[in-house]
């Protein structure tokens, strides 16, 4: 037996303010909600009592590099492929 009926559908649809006055798309959401709560009822049948708890479906490594100090650039370096310079600064658009 349905656990979703017309009701619940155009409760929920009214909750999320949804205009639902059409009966024939209020019959095709109730049998899709009907069916994606026979399909999530399935995990009540899966056997879980030997799978160990776990924070992530995968195991996640940190991939990041070694933090090293290295020689910081120069101003000229860090200013030598900017479009316009100032003062030994860039020089960027105002924007107020």
């Amino acid at each position: 037996m349905s656990e979703i009926t017309s009701d619940v559908v155009k409760h929920v649809a009214n909750l999320a303010r949804i205009d639902l006055q059409d009966e024939q798309k209020t019959q095709e959401f109730t049998e899709e909600l009907d069916e994606i709560l026979n399909y999530a009822k399935q995990l009540e049948d899966v056997q879980l009592s030997d799978t160990e708890p776990m924070f992530h479906a995968v195991d996640l490594t940190n991939v990041m590099r070694e933090d090293e100090a290295k020689t910081p650039l120069t101003q000229e370096e860090a200013l030598s492929n900017s479009k316009s310079t100032e003062d030994g600064q860039f020089k960027v658009p105002k924007m107020l």
